[in-house]
This record gives structure tokens, C-alpha cells and sequence, in this order.
């Protein structure tokens, strides 16, 4: 049946479907021809379009459509890649429907020959906006969809899917084994092939500090963990682990696992770590853990002496809201830190001329407000630069009973916000405003409408902001 169009919809369309009713067979005929003599893509796509319309395509004839709808060229531009791959998408919807009427092995086959050809043409194609991703999900999930149709064995099956995991063959292919939908059966012939996998390349021997060796073991390894995982078997998990472990990294995610179940374990793994510790990062990941290690072992003395030392090494505000959680865990060990991290804090207050921060200064406010001690986070406020939600959030505490600093606060960020250039930026100091407008209950106005016009005198070349500034500040101008 002929399709409609709506004349206010689609009017040109709407005039050429008139136009046309109004030609002759052999006149429609002369146009059409021309049209797709003009190009070799539209002539394959037609001819397919005929073959399949005279009763299906042999499996010969559809694998020479896909090498046509996937040509090996080089593409490198963004505009000529989308044409590459519209091209593609055209032929694909006739390829599928000519796949579609084949016995099921061979639209296995051919789904596979197209994934491999892709995979092909992408090594010469740019695809950076990835106009291949249609053609990619149809393959994809076809592929998928065909596999357990297949007439094969179980082991077979499983034979198919532990080759296509053990090595990464491609980079466009469905995720293995996790897209096959696998029997119960076939996932533990493909298991078990694993196993046999592992043990045949433990008894040649493997090189772990090649990356690539590494990381082909530790795939072969990753379904049996995951195996281990299902029942609950942390001690064969771990065993399973240690056969890959080559860095601190590996050795800590054994430690980790070992430590609620057996902490004295995890103690060995964590010498290992220390022992393939290479540099200072690495030593304070294993020290970090080590903390957690001697909570587990009601060493509590000693964890916090050791979170103390990474405290120091590091200070930082979130790591004193660590320390507060390991107080809470440990009791009181040491009545006097709160008094030492102030001081800390203090002594890391290094800024240069141009008040670019060598170190965390914020820290030091984030303490202040963290206890709510408000005069010192005031003071230091005056001269010190602050992330703009510290400052607000000071603001807001104080603005009852100090507005004028709450209102000098809220200038600050209003100020170094507008002077992004932006819409997004306007509008965002535009909503502080009102947000301290409301903060402000109404009262001390003229002291706001002061600071709103020293902003509009500052950035009056702003017209975009000034218009917002007007729309609810107009009594200002």
C-alpha cells in the first residue's frame, strides 16, 4: 500500500506523490533508473532490494552484499565516516531480511562474517562519532540471539565460547560469556575448559611481569573467582587469586578479602604487599589497610598511631573526619588531637602573591565549620581565599547575627561568579542573590541594594547579567 503524507507535515513530499501518480510505468521507470545510475552505492542497494523481492538471496550471494556494504577503504573525515556507515545501515536492513530466510547455521554464519568484517573495516575507519554503533547492536544482539539455536553439542558450545574468551579477539563482538545466555550445562563445560586452561599454563611456566601475559591469566582465572564467589568459598577465591598476584594492588584485594574472615591471614598477604610495594604511593595504600587490619585484630593502639602517621604525612580534611570515624571505632586514644590538627591545619596556611594555594587551606576552614567554631572560621575568612561553598555555608550560619559578613561573603562568590562571562554563570549569582535576599528575612536591605549596585557598577558592560540583575533587583538601578 502506498504511503500518505500530510500536506502541512510534509508538502514537498505531498507534491511529488501527485506529481508521480501522474507518470506512466515506462516514465517512473526512466527516473528511477537514472537516479540510481548516478551511483554504485544505490545500484547495490536496489539490486538487493530486487533479489530479495524475486525469492531470497543464496548464502554466496548475501556474504558478496556484506563485503559491498562494509568496503575495505580508508576513512579518516567525521562527515565521510557517517556517510561510510549510512551506506552500510541502507544495505543492512535488506541484508538482514535476505539473512533472516536462511536455515539457522547459515545466518549464523553470516552474522559472524559480517561481526569479523566489521571489526575489519574499523582498523581503516575513523569512527570517532560513532556512526557504526546501529549496525554494531544489530550484529551484536543477533549474534546473540542465534547462538543457543545452534545444533551444537554442549561442549561444542562451551568449546565456541572459551575460545572466543580466552584470547580478545575483537574489538566490536558481544561481551563473552555474559551475552550468550549460557545453559546451565554449557556454562560448566566452559568453566571447567578454564580450569584445564590454568593448570596447563602454570605447569609451562608464565612470565607475570609481562602485562599481557598477566592479563591473559588473570581472565582465565576471573570465571573460576567468580564461581568461588557464588558459593560462598573465600579461601578458594583467594587461592584462586594468589595464582595471578604479582603487585601490592593483588595482594591487598586477597588481604582485603582474608580480613573479616581470618585476619591473621590477611596479616601474611599484607607482608606480601609491603614486600611488592615499589614506591611511596603503594607503601600507603598498604598502610591504609593496615589500619582497617588492626581494628579487625583489636590492635587498637596501633591503628591509630599508624592513621596518625598518614594523617600527618597528609593532612587533609577528610582525613581528620577519618580519624574521627577510627576514634569512634577505637575510643579515646588521644584526648589531645583535635588541639594537634588545629595546629596542623595552621602550619599548612601557605599561599604566594598571586593567592594560587601550594597546599589545602580550605582544610583549616572545613575544621572551624566542621565544630562550629565560627569566630575563627570568620577571622580567618577575612584573609584567606576559600572554595566559594565554604564561604557560603559560613554566610549562611552567621547571616542572623553578623548580615553585613554574610553579605560581604556572598559578594565574594557573586563577584568571582560573574566573572565566568556566561548565561549559566549569571544566572547561577543571580539565585545567590535571591537565595540571601530570602536569608535575610526582609530586613537590612539598603545594606544588599549596596552591595547589588557595587556589582552592576563593577560589570554594567555585562548585559546579560544586568537584565537578570533588573528583572529582580531593579530598585537598585
Amino acid at each position: 500500500m502506498m504511503k500518505t503524507y500530510d500536506d502541512e507535515e510534509h508538502p514537498i513530499m505531498k507534491q511529488l506523490q501527485s506529481w508521480f501518480t501522474q507518470k506512466s510505468v515506462d516514465e517512473l521507470s526512466e527516473i528511477i533508473l537514472n537516479y540510481i545510475g548516478e551511483s554504485a552505492e544505490e545500484q547495490s542497494r536496489w539490486q538487493l532490494a530486487m533479489l530479495n523481492d524475486q525469492g531470497g538471496l543464496s548464502f554466496g550471494e548475501i556474504k558478496k552484499m556484506i563485503t559491498k556494504a562494509l568496503p575495505k577503504k580508508q576513512v579518516w573525515g567525521y562527515a565521510e565516516a557517517s556517510a561510510y556507515f549510512n551506506h552500510s545501515d541502507n544495505m543492512f536492513v535488506d541484508i538482514f531480511t535476505a539473512i533472516d530466510r536462511l536455515p539457522i547455521d547459515k545466518q549464523w554464519q553470516l552474522n559472524l562474517y559480517a561481526l569479523v568484517r566489521l571489526n575489519t573495516v574499523l582498523e581503516q575507519v575513523d569512527d570517532s562519532g560513532g556512526d557504526r554503533l546501529y549496525i554494531e547492536g544489530e550484529l551484536n544482539q543477533r549474534l546473540s540471539h542465534l547462538f543457543n539455536q545452534q545444533a551444537w553439542s554442549d561442549d561444542e558450545k562451551a568449546q565456541w565460547i572459551f575460545e572466543h574468551y580466552k584470547e580478545y579477539k575483537y574489538d566490536v563482538f558481544p561481551s563473552v560469556p555474559e551475552d550468550f545466555n549460557l545453559t546451565q550445562q554449557v556454562h560448566n563445560n566452559f568453566v571447567a575448559l578454564c580450569q584445564i586452561e590454568v593448570q596447563k599454563r602454570q605447569q609451562q611456566g608464565m612470565d607475570l611481569s609481562e602485562w599481557k601475559t598477566r592479563y591473559a591469566f588473570e581472565r582465565l582465572i576471573k570465571p573460576l573467582i567468580k564461581e568461588a564467589q557464588q558459593n560462598n568459598d573465600w579461601q578458594e577465591q583467594c587461592r584462586l587469586m594468589a595464582m595471578s598476584a604479582y603487585d601490592e594492588r593483588n595482594f591487598l584485594e586477597i588481604a582485603k578479602l582474608c580480613v573479616n574472615n581470618d585476619p591473621l591471614e590477611a596479616e601474611h598477604w599484607l607482608k606480601k604487599a609491603y614486600g611488592a610495594a615499589e614506591n611511596g604511593r603503594a607503601k600507603i595504600s598498604c598502610q591504609k589497610f593496615e589500619v582497617e587490619l588492626r581494628l579487625a585484630l583489636k590492635e587498637y593502639t596501633q591503628a591509630w598511631q599508624l592513621a596518625w602517621q598518614l594523617f600527618t604525612q597528609s593532612p587533609n580534611f577528610a582525613g581528620y573526619k577519618s580519624l574521627i570515624a577510627l576514634e569512634q571505632k577505637t575510643g579515646v586514644i588521644d584526648e589531645q588531637y583535635q588541639t594537634k590538627v588545629e595546629q596542623i591545619f595552621q602550619d599548612n596556611q601557605i599561599e604566594n602573591g598571586y593567592g594560587k594555594r601550594f597546599r589545602d587551606t580550605d582544610s583549616l576552614l572545613s575544621f572551624y565549620l566542621y565544630h562550629q567554631q565560627l569566630d575563627k572560621a570568620r577571622l580567618w575568612v577575612k584573609s584567606h581565599k576559600a572554595e566559594s561553598s565554604k564561604l557560603l555555608t559560613l554566610a549562611d550560619l552567621i547571616v542572623a547575627e553578623q548580615p553585613q559578613e554574610a553579605i560581604d561573603l556572598y559578594c565574594r562568590v557573586v563577584l568571582s561568579t560573574v566573572d565566568h562571562g556566561n548565561n549559566q554563570a549569571y544566572q547561577q549569582a543571580t539565585d545567590l542573590l535571591l537565595t540571601l535576599e530570602k536569608n535575610l528575612q526582609g530586613n537590612h536591605c539598603d545594606e544588599l541594594q549596596l552591595m547589588i549596585s557595587q556589582i552592576i557598577k563593577q560589570h554594567k558592560a555585562k548585559r546579560n547579567m544586568m537584565k537578570l540583575l533588573k528583572t529582580h533587583f531593579s530598585v537598585c538601578f
